[in-house]
């Protein structure tokens, strides 16, 4: 959370104030010094070579006190130019995230208010027939969206056709972070359109997940189809394919590449993975999850 965060104000100049002052209180002290030498005493009117050499000793000492205030110099605008790299670095992270953030806001609304003109129709045509009390009690208590993954792993009962054999202690762990609320939100609408895929496929609708979403029937909950990956990297999986095994229905460990992503950017990037046993020879006829957590380990990892 801490790296995910602005620098503090305090930290943008890094400066050392005793050392500064000391550095000055030095300079100053040696200058003093050879001006005070550079007095001259009463002599010959000619220069004698000691005269001579004590002038050359002064003017060396002056030359290096004036070198060690260049340097000295050099090295605050050395800080100061990467302080601002660093501050510009921040402030494009900050943008980066903040457009991420508008076009996940984008994505729900549009599935809103799509929703909500299915909604709307449905209703005006239950109204049509008559059938005021379908629609009264259709509105009467409808479930909110989890707040955390606490609430959501409570919940996720209601999905008949998935199997959650993901680590909940790994789930729940999310929930520390400051972006848990967001995250758990997704996850839920992204379990909600698993579910109402298999409920499809099970009905006899072709296609995988990725094209479902694409495609959706009429009343079919979706996931945005720029946040689904279906596939890992080759490089990935030949270095960290053990990372995307998971518990299965029997127990045993099947691979699961798809996903779902829950954040493009950021420290942790939630994912959610995934196996779509739903169709085929001896399937299941469920979607599994078989994990939910920070994004595994991948070739960008640093």
């Amino acid at each position: 959370m801490a790296l995910a965060q602005p620098q503090p104000a305090a930290l943008r100049a890094l400066k050392f104030p005793d050392l500064a002052d000391q550095e000055r209180r030095e300079r100053q002290e040696a200058v003093a010094k050879a001006r005070a030498v550079a007095v001259p005493a009463p002599r010959q009117p000619e220069p004698t070579d000691a005269a001579l050499k004590e002038e050359v000793a002064l003017l060396t000492g002056l030359l290096e006190v004036a070198s060690d205030q260049l340097q000295e110099e050099g090295r605050s605008l050395r800080l100061a130019e990467q302080t601002n790299a660093s501050l510009a670095e921040q402030l494009q992270a900050a943008v980066t995230a903040r457009e991420a953030e508008m076009e996940d806001h984008l994505l729900t609304l549009t599935a809103l208010e799509r929703a909500q003109a299915e909604s709307d129709r449905l209703r005006a045509l239950l109204m049509n027939q008559g059938r005021w009390e379908e629609v009264a009690a259709a509105t009467e208590a409808l479930p909110a969206i989890p707040a955390s993954f606490e609430e959501l792993w409570a919940r996720i009962g209601v999905f008949e056709h998935l199997r959650i054999t993901a680590d909940r202690r790994i789930a729940l762990g999310l929930d520390e972070h400051a972006e848990a609320r967001t995250w758990a939100a997704k996850a839920w609408t992204g379990l909600a359109a698993l579910n109402s895929y298999a409920e499809h496929r099970l009905q006899g609708r072709a296609g995988g997940f990725r094209h479902f979403c694409q495609d959706p029937p009429s009343g079919a909950r979706v996931y945005p189809v720029n946040q689904i990956a279906m596939t890992e990297s080759a490089a990935t999986m030949q270095a960290f394919g053990r990372e995307r095994m998971f518990p299965t229905v029997g127990g045993e460990l099947a691979e699961m590449q798809p996903h779902l992503k829950l954040a493009g950017r950021g420290n942790l990037c939630p994912r959610v993975h995934f196996l779509d046993d739903v169709a085929g020879t001896d399937a299941s006829g469920l979607v599994i999850v078989g994990y939910m957590g920070p994004h595994l380990t991948n070739t960008r990892t640093n």
